[in-house]
């Protein structure tokens, strides 16, 4: 069986899926991948921000010149050869670049945003992809059970119907169809073992460890859900992190949008610089100087490439704007087919609760009815099969209920903090881990 004994409180069933969600956002690749792609970013507002910053370059040289200028042809020898030094150093400050630098700053900022958002999207959806893991193989170790069962009953008819054949009150077509139904049931039981089987193959990919024997069913959060699908379409329009992403790449696209026109600007820059040089340009001795200067460049013309720059990021804009409509929509249509689902099984399991029970109330009776001859092997048959169906789609119900919740909260962006694994997302990098260097 799927549930433990002695695990049946929703403490113990929140707490097995836990540490399902926090395991595979500590170990998925695609969760790292993203947090390093924040950590990326992050840096990137740094290195924009150094724009702020003056810049200080130090040059030196060494090495032999040969003169040959009108300086050196005015003395005796022509041409003059000696052991040229060069030291100098110059401090630039940025006094004015056409709000580049400032631009620059808020386009990374924005993308650093949305490497954030990308991040809780990662998250949620990996959270996701392990609670589907955890509850399909809970299905399906559920139908594999049932399928055991059915398997025992059926092998527990066949020897009924051999007793009575070989003690010649049976017909041997009785025992030929008890024969087929037990060799279905076995092929049944082996396709039950595949999926289980394939069930624990993607729950290792997803949460990158082997599943335990057996987990608690998972526990429903129908508490936490929205009381209308108007009432999650605004959360998730106020809190899903993949339109946040988008927002934010809308920004990113803004602030670029607006650093293209700093080529329209003349740039002002303080530069404070000196040279200590020797032997320069042909003559012996020092040549030092030093200066403190206001220096303005503008290009006055560039082929056109400014323009063109301006319009591509205006594009850009509108770009963005329509990844955030498409969101939109992808994320109202999950919302849209997450409570359909919801409801269509809630309404469904008391029904089949109901099938379940007269299906087991019909075998009962029939199998009192086979035992007197009133009834036949095969209406016996046919009701076992029928509370083998009828088991099977109720199993089959409450695992798409279950994942029409946890859908739902996916959406709304919550299904992290809902199932109590948010430490797990963390946004600074594992203790001993660096970059690359």
């Amino acid at each position: 069986m799927c549930v433990l004994v002695g695990w049946s409180s929703a403490q113990a069933q929140q707490g097995a899926l836990t540490d399902v969600v926090r395991s595979a956002l500590t170990t998925n690749p695609d969760v790292a991948e993203a947090r390093n792609q924040w950590l990326a970013r992050r840096e990137e507002v740094r290195q924009a921000e150094g724009g702020y910053l003056p810049s200080i370059d130090l040059n030196a040289g060494f090495g032999h010149e040969h003169t040959d200028n009108p300086t050196t042809r005015a003395n005796d020898g022509h041409t003059n050869d000696l052991e040229r030094r060069e030291l100098g150093l110059t401090v630039r400050q940025m006094l004015f670049d056409g709000w580049g630098t400032s631009s620059e700053v808020d386009r990374q900022n924005a993308r650093m945003n949305s490497a954030a958002a990308r991040l809780m999207s990662v998250g949620e959806s990996t959270a996701m992809k392990a609670v589907q893991a955890y509850v399909d193989l809970n299905r399906y170790q559920q139908l594999q059970d049932i399928s055991q069962q059915s398997l025992d009953i059926h092998r527990r008819i066949e020897e009924q119907i051999r007793a009575r054949s070989d003690a010649g009150v049976g017909r041997r077509a009785d025992f030929d169809q008890v024969t087929s139904r037990v060799a279905l049931s076995e092929v049944n039981l082996v396709a039950a073992d595949v999926n289980v089987q394939d069930a624990q193959t993607t729950f290792y990919r997803v949460v990158g460890a082997a599943p335990a024997e057996s987990y608690p069913a998972a526990d429903p959060v129908g508490d936490a859900l929205p009381g209308s699908l108007e009432q999650a379409m605004e959360i998730a329009q106020a809190n899903n992190p993949v339109l946040q992403t988008a927002s934010a790449d809308i920004e990113a696209a803004k602030a670029q949008h607006e650093a293209s026109k700093q080529f329209f600007y003349p740039r002002f820059d303080l530069e404070v610089g000196g040279n200590l040089n020797d032997n320069i340009g042909g003559v012996e001795g020092h040549d030092n100087d030093a200066t403190a200067m206001i220096r303005m460049r503008y290009n006055l013309f560039r082929g056109g490439a400014d323009a063109a720059r301006k319009r591509a990021t205006a594009y850009n804009i509108n770009e963005a704007k329509d990844v955030r409509d498409r969101s939109v929509r992808q994320l109202e249509e999950s919302i849209r087919l997450a409570w359909a689902a919801l409801e269509a099984t809630r309404a469904q399991l008391p029904l089949l609760e109901r099938q379940v029970e007269a299906a087991r109330a019909t075998r009962d009776a029939y199998g009192k009815q086979f035992r007197i001859g009133q009834r036949t092997l095969l209406d016996l048959l046919n009701s076992e099969n029928e509370v083998l169906t009828a088991q099977q789609a109720i199993v089959e119900t409450q695992a798409d209920h279950l994942l029409a919740q946890y859908r739902l909260l996916e959406a709304l962006g919550v299904l992290i903090d809902k199932v109590d694994a948010a430490d797990a997302l963390a946004m600074e990098p594992q203790a001993g881990q660096t970059p690359a260097q």
